[in-house]
């Protein structure tokens, strides 16, 4: 996410307190710098990356938590293909 203030960095506590991972957006393709700078200051950013990556990462590990059934193709379609029950 991106934004501006303090709720995010609240926000990311609270994920973190959760057991969730925190991903935010980079400096250099923030429009402001806000939010995901001070999650960043804060220490609770496990991974930072360009907006233009955000997408990609966020579904790599939602299917890896999926297991190694699922599989999303990121170079043709984009199209999630679920496990055969």
């Amino acid at each position: 996410m991106t934004g501006m203030g303090s709720d995010g960095a609240l926000g990311a506590q609270a994920i973190r307190d959760a057991g969730g991972d925190i991903i935010i957006q980079d400096e250099a393709s923030s429009v402001v710098w806000g939010m995901p700078g001070l999650v960043h200051a804060s220490g609770l950013a496990d991974a930072v990356y360009p907006l233009d990556q955000l997408a990609t990462e966020i579904t790599r590990r939602v299917l890896q938590s999926r297991g190694p059934r699922a599989r999303f193709d990121l170079q043709s379609s984009a199209t999630l293909e679920r496990p055969a029950k």
